[in-house]
């Protein structure tokens, strides 16, 4: 009976043995597990301008996203399954990155005219390897300023480079910049005719400095060919009228602008209220020097 007590409890050791090593092995799995990283990418494309990619880098951790920051991406472009790097970005404290090129003659597309653009991050201790890339055809808009019967129209045309074709039936909207977020003016679902062509009266009553309005043309985040913007400048914005009243005597001037009469009136309330201390006092030495 002793001797299977004995043997029992051996057995019952090796499991416990067993089963902590079996633990500290999941956890130091567990610890040492890579986490996915998440690309996306944005092409855009302005005319007569740059052509860029936006980045973003994300992972899942803890159930929640976050923003993966400091990774190096690649980016390249492919054509007929090649790819030749164009360079390197680092993702900023959101995890976003911005590359950018002069033009598309940088890259070339493949025999249908399709560009390929991507972004590769290679993997690190903390984030497993990951790559993105965005495909886009070439489109051009065309984009001009015109006044019919004291009216002012935005017309542009929206093509495909590539193609040498109109493009119909894609939707495009005319915008006005501002500071935080640029003003519409067009419908909200406007699409191009036939003619690849669209036309939207612009308001007179928008101001602008010196009556300068900075117009934008843009298709955004198009299927075929990612975002395009057109821009123009129009000078037929309201112009700002400045506040020449700033340095005059204001109540929302300077401190040195101070309007005349509440200075004269808060001296006349200081003084008058150190006068009535100044008597109080005066009286109450009067009455202790005359007390017996």
């Amino acid at each position: 009976m002793k001797t299977k007590q004995i043997s029992n409890l051996a057995v019952l050791r090796f499991l416990s043995l067993g089963l902590a090593l079996m633990l500290a092995t999941g956890v130091r799995a567990q610890a040492t597990e890579k986490q996915r990283v998440r690309l996306s990418a944005n092409y855009t494309k302005v005319m007569n301008g740059p052509v860029y990619l936006d980045l973003q880098a994300t992972a899942r951790i803890d159930n929640s996203n976050v923003d993966v920051a400091g990774i190096e991406l690649e980016v390249y472009y492919e054509r007929d399954g090649e790819e030749m790097a164009l360079g390197t970005v680092n993702t900023n404290e959101s995890g976003k990155a911005h590359f950018e090129m002069e033009s598309l003659k940088a890259i070339k597309p493949d025999s249908t005219g399709l560009y390929t653009l991507g972004a590769a991050f290679g993997g690190n201790d903390a984030f497993r390897a990951a790559s993105r890339t965005v495909s886009f055809r070439d489109a051009a808009i065309s984009a001009k300023l015109e006044t019919r019967d004291s009216v002012s129209y935005v017309n542009a045309t929206l093509s495909d480079a590539a193609a040498d074709s109109l493009i119909a039936d894609a939707l495009i909207r005319v915008q006005v910049v501002r500071l935080f977020r640029p003003l519409r003016i067009s419908e909200e679902f406007l699409s191009t005719d036939s003619d690849g062509a669209i036309s939207v009266e612009v308001p007179t009553d928008i101001p602008g400095k010196d009556g300068l309005l900075q117009l934008q043309v843009v298709i955004a985040d198009n299927d075929d060919y990612g975002t395009v913007i057109a821009a123009l400048d129009a000078p037929i914005g309201t112009p700002f009228v400045e506040d020449t009243t700033y340095f005059e005597r204001t109540l929302w001037g300077p401190r040195g602008r101070t309007p005349l009469f509440i200075v004269l009136f808060t001296g006349v309330l200081i003084v008058g209220s150190w006068g009535v201390i100044v008597y109080l006092i005066r009286n109450l030495f009067k009455i202790a020097k005359n007390k017996p």
